[in-house]
């Protein structure tokens, strides 16, 4: 084993929240040394080929970091990052089609002209919609407020943000459904069109934080939606190059495998070694350690007594969903046979309720039998993405997926309903799309066994722990933290905060302040 450095923090892992937890603790002063087990950064944040198609790995659009009050702006804007790169607009949020809708709906950005479509569409819901939409606007606004107020240590902001947050308090604990079935009783088809990208965020309306909700979707619908010129890769990228650009260390295809405690529980040490011979170990010290990555993944390196901790506090917690992708790559623009939105959403035509949307998610637990999953179509050609001016040009099928779906099947056998699943969901885009069949000249399907296989991530979750309603009021605080039992050891990852690529990067921040604020605390104790 190699003689072990001394770095003030070691992040574990290279996804959106351990390059931003990096980023800002190298940015303020700290030796930062970021150890990532695969040759590339980003996480799920990635752009990878097969064959002659490339392949956008699941970012297929983000809430626009530009718009000031979105999730990212100031951290991007802090680390100089926010301007290095071109966000691409995506247009409206989504046009749905299928289930109860009789015809589409498009789903505009901006909350006025958002609740100015759906109250055209459903004039007798149209005080529903504007008090439903209000309340989404509080909620993202309020606790965008008090994170501010946090931030410039500004009590009259906080006061502010306190006074705004009445919407979250009184449905602090309800789910989605609740809050759907409240405002529009039994009216599915406005259900459907306001939540029709749920496979985004969980599988289940009926077991979905109506708040996390708020702050999902409020995010796109005040921001708009947008995607990264280039890939999502150019993000991670950057985000690298600030901690390379203030002396840290980014080592990739080098993959932790110990955590060291000191006397007092406290991380010391993490030791890791080249992925691909499984040698070559090496230890360094830590001051802190930032993991990206599961908690139980994290658990898994530490010594007994630590690991027992996080067993205990996060070991009974639910798992997100996973999702599926369908990659097909096309000889010309999906346009030329009338898919011309970026994002569309396909309900399945025997969903007749919204709450009925978790039900995709065992569809792919069997070869195609008839019924298909909600589906969520990302279609890159519509936009300036940088990466498909010539064919293969690709589109990108999403929905919802679970690794017991796959459970007991040969290679073979997985790679054989793979196909067939790839055929099914091709010829439900025929029907729709007469002649895109004839423009595929590659095709890749990958499932929650893939998601778990490159993100290393428990089951495939792709979010996280699941967006469930908390058991504690609003005044106990944001349920969940990167904050862990183990002293020095925090979360920056989705399972530290909220859903996805915000949440990771959210996530990541709060650690890095967390730790900061715990070396200010020793520093001057």
């Amino acid at each position: 084993m190699a003689d072990s450095k001394k770095f003030d923090a070691v992040v574990i892992g290279a996804g959106l929240g351990g390059l931003t937890a990096g980023a800002l603790l190298a940015k303020a002063g700290w030796s930062v040394c970021l150890l990532e087990r695969n040759f590339s950064l980003g996480g799920a944040a990635s752009v990878y080929r097969v064959g002659s198609l490339t392949i956008e790995a699941s970012l297929h659009q983000t809430s626009d970091p530009r718009h000031p009050r979105d999730a990212k702006h100031r951290i991007l804007s802090h680390l100089g990052v926010l301007d290095e790169i071109e966000w691409i607009a995506t247009g409206p949020l989504y046009t749905v089609r299928g289930g109860p809708l009789v015809e589409p709906f498009t789903l505009p950005c901006g909350f006025e002209r958002a609740s100015d479509a759906l109250a055209g569409r459903f004039p007798d819901k149209s005080q529903a919609i504007r008090r439903f939409l209000s309340e989404v606007e509080h909620i993202h606004d309020s606790l965008w407020n008090l994170a501010q107020a946090r931030e410039e240590h500004s009590l009259a902001k906080f006061a502010r943000g306190l006074a705004e947050i009445a919407p979250a308090a009184l449905g602090w604990q309800s789910t989605l459904d609740e809050v759907f079935t409240q405002e529009f009783a039994g009216c599915e088809e406005l259900k459907c069109a306001l939540g029709a990208n749920l496979a985004y965020y969980g599988d289940d309306p009926k077991r979905m934080w109506w708040v996390f909700y708020a702050l999902a979707q409020g995010g796109y619908i005040s921001s708009g939606g947008a995607y990264v010129k280039g890939g999502s890769r150019q993000l991670g990228l950057k985000l690298a190059k600030v901690i390379a650009g203030a002396g840290g260390v980014v080592r990739l295809g080098r993959m932790a495998n110990g955590i060291e405690t000191d006397a007092a529980g406290k991380v010391a040490f993490v030791r890791h070694v080249n992925r691909s011979s499984g040698a070559d170990e090496e230890r360094v010290e830590a001051g802190v350690v930032l993991a990206n990555c599961a908690p139980s993944v994290a658990a898994e390196m530490l010594p007994p007594a630590a690991r027992a901790k996080m067993e205990a506090a996060f070991g009974k917690r639910e798992l997100s969903t996973s999702l599926f992708c369908a990659h097909y790559g096309l000889s010309e623009p999906p346009s030329k046979v009338g898919l011309t939105n970026y994002s569309t959403i396909i309900l399945p035509a025997e969903m007749t309720r919204f709450d009925h949307y978790g039900k995709s998610a065992a569809l792919l637990g069997a070869a195609p039998q008839g019924p298909l999953p909600a589906l969520a179509i990302a279609n890159f050609s519509v936009i300036d993405a940088g990466l498909w001016e010539k064919p293969p040009i690709l589109l990108s099928v999403v929905g919802l997926d679970r690794m017991s779906n796959w459970a007991g099947l040969s290679r073979q056998a997985a790679q054989d309903r793979r196909e067939r699943w790839l055929d099914a969901l091709l010829a439900a885009l025929e029907r729709d799309y007469p002649g895109l069949a004839a423009l595929v000249t590659e095709r890749v399907f990958v499932n929650a066994q893939s998601m778990q296989s490159y993100l290393n991530t428990p089951d495939g979750a792709v979010y996280g722990f699941a967006p469930s309603p908390p058991q504690s009021p609003i005044f106990a605080g944001f349920p969940r933290t990167p904050k862990t039992p183990v002293p020095g050891l925090y979360l920056a990852s989705a399972f530290g905060g909220e859903h996805g690529f915000n949440g990771a990067m959210l996530s990541g921040a709060e650690a890095a302040r967390l730790a900061s604020d715990a070396w200010d605390v020793s520093r001057n104790g």
